[in-house]
């Protein structure tokens, strides 16, 4: 302590001159070897700092080491990822498009630009002409080449594709011809299952983040498609009317994630 020496210097003379010079000088060395037992003991709480803290940083360092990854940790993180994926990413609503009166179900975006989608989707038939209604489930894969921004959050896809296998549940309809009708007479077709394809476009909003409670995007979607039977019909007989094997659908899409 520096502050100590000189403030001790400083009274130095004035205890000479009144009690003396034998006095003065003993009381001095007490002063001053006071003053170096304090320094000594700074110096060596200053060391056992230093050491506390190289103990410290050691144990850190130990830590750190020993929180390192294991290859039990990356496989459980791997299938962690992998199960991640399987959550769907948004939910679709739509009507007609041979799926039934109205269809719903979930979906998944992947891509390097989201570009490819999968849905499954359960739609209904009503009765109609039948005794009963149906149930129909279609697998569907979408492929949008192109998205462009617009102003306010709001974006359009010009062109989606998509190609889709449905099927209707129904003891009505089977998937080989049975042995009432002539052999080959529906030759590969049957009519428990339908080959799809569709062309349509898109307009998305994105909501804002503050406003955002389930979704994070809203689509409206329409499509013109066909099945792999009026495609059919149309090579067959060329009198079939082009508008006859078409159908419009329309359809809504809240991307969740």
């Amino acid at each position: 302590m520096k502050w100590n020496k000189y403030f001790f210097s400083a009274v130095l003379p004035l205890l000479i001159w009144q009690n003396g010079r034998a006095a003065s000088i003993e009381c001095a060395n007490t002063c001053y070897a006071s003053i170096e037992q304090v320094d000594n003991d700074e110096v060596a709480d200053d060391i056992v700092d230093e050491n506390a803290m190289i103990e410290n940083s050691v144990a850190d360092s130990i830590y750190v080491e020993d929180r390192q990854e294991s290859r039990y940790d990356k496989r459980v993180h791997r299938y962690r990822k992998h199960w991640a994926a399987l959550i769907p990413t948004q939910f679709v609503i739509q009507n007609a498009g041979n799926m039934g009166l109205l269809s719903a179900g979930i979906g998944w975006d992947y891509g390097k630009r989201k570009q490819w989608e999968t849905d499954l989707l359960v739609g209904f038939i009503p009765q109609h002409q039948t005794t009963r209604g149906k149930l129909t489930m279609t697998l569907k894969e979408n492929f949008i080449p192109w998205s462009f921004d617009l102003k306010r959050g709001w974006s359009v896809e010009p062109l989606t594709t998509s190609v889709y296998m449905n099927t209707v549940y129904g003891h009505e309809f089977w998937k080989s011809q049975p042995r009432r009708y002539p052999s080959k007479y529906y030759e590969f077709m049957s009519t428990k299952f339908r080959l799809n394809v569709a062309l349509g476009q898109r307009i998305t909003w994105q909501i804002p983040s503050q406003k955002r409670f389930n979704a994070r995007s809203i689509s409206l979607f329409y499509e013109i498609s066909s099945c792999d039977l009026y495609i059919r019909t149309k090579f067959m007989e060329h009198s079939v009317p082009l508008k006859d094997i078409l159908g419009l659908s329309l359809g809504i899409k809240l991307q969740t994630l």
